[in-house]
């Protein structure tokens, strides 16, 4: 129900918020609603309507971890472009980074670690994104981060390293992987 919510402020609002207007709908606005929803258009159009790109929903996440988080490259494009912040992170610590990891949303991934996303930002739990694409067994994703300086040795709040997570896990190739690039240092 919410998303059909969302894309109705969304369309409504093309036509009835003056440029540069600061909205906030329940808690919301419609930018975030727009980028949970994938809808890179309406995102553009708030963009150049001045919408602040860095407001937050109730949890603290911002449309560039929406866009991140439903692995839309043309939204995350869009706001770095527009200048928001890489490395924000909501209430349980996930930055636009960490969700996009979490989902195996490669295209996404690198974009922002090309917006100099910090690979090694730990959330809440201190997972970092490398952490994040191993739980999923996204092997691109853990090459990828690898590649770009990612911390193999780094350990979440209960000693767990990536390696050790992806013992537990049942993604072979990613267990591999990792065991390559820690025979490598």
């Amino acid at each position: 129900m919410r998303i059909v919510y969302a894309a109705i402020v969304a369309v409504a609002a093309l036509w009835t918020v003056p440029s540069g207007a600061q909205v906030d709908v329940t808690g919301s606005n419609p930018m975030i609603d727009a980028a949970a929803v994938g809808n890179a258009d309406v995102v553009e159009y708030w963009i150049k309507r001045g919408l602040n790109i860095e407001l937050r929903d109730e949890q603290g996440r911002t449309a560039l971890i929406f866009g991140a988080f439903v692995g839309s490259k043309d939204i995350v494009k869009l706001l770095l472009d527009a200048g928001a912040s890489v490395d924000r992170q909501d209430t349980n610590g996930n930055s636009a980074l960490s969700w996009a990891a979490q989902q195996g949303a490669y295209e996404v991934v690198r974009l922002l670690v090309e917006a100099s996303a910090r690979v090694n930002l730990r959330n809440g739990q201190g997972l970092t994104p490398l952490m994040q694409a191993t739980v999923g067994g996204y092997y691109d994703v853990v090459q990828f981060l690898l590649e770009n300086g990612a911390d193999i040795d780094l350990q979440d709040y209960t000693g767990r390293s990536a390696l050790d997570l992806a013992r537990n896990g049942r993604d072979r190739d990613v267990l591999k992987l990792l065991e390559q690039a820690e025979n490598r240092r």
